[in-house]
């Protein structure tokens, strides 16, 4: 009798070829390998969610050419959009005043300069013609 040698699956890993989605590990979890335990963050859950969505999206690419499909892949733009935007470090009263004035003190200058080399070349101009 032939034994038939079956891969064994480790928690929260998916095998090659295997079509399933893997699971991220629980918090307290351990690694197969070293048998250490580490708590899951929140980053963790959240990258682990977005593999999951994308996989779910990719799953579904017979839907692609439908409505159902279009309006799939906008709510999890609009998702992962949100999340970015929580990431933002929005600047402070203070710091936007600041950054405004230079931009227009900026602006006032280079028109200026632009303005002088204008007028500079319509008189060069004017001269040569007539």
């Amino acid at each position: 009798m032939k034994k038939s040698k079956r891969k064994e699956r480790k928690p929260g890993i998916q095998q090659e070829g295997a079509n399933s989605t893997a699971a991220p590990m629980n918090a307290g979890s351990t690694s197969a390998s070293t048998g250490a335990s580490f708590p899951e963050s929140k980053e963790d859950k959240k990258k682990a969610h977005l593999l999951v969505t994308r996989r779910e999206t990719e799953k579904r690419g017979e839907e692609r050419g439908s409505v159902f499909g279009y309006v799939q892949i906008a709510l999890q733009f609009v998702r992962e959009s949100r999340m970015e935007l929580k990431k933002v470090k929005w600047p402070t009263r203070k710091e936007l005043l600041a950054s405004t004035a230079v931009v227009i003190v900026l602006v006032m200058i280079v028109s200026f300069f632009l303005g002088l080399i204008d007028f500079g070349l319509i008189k060069i101009i004017r001269n040569i013609v007539g």
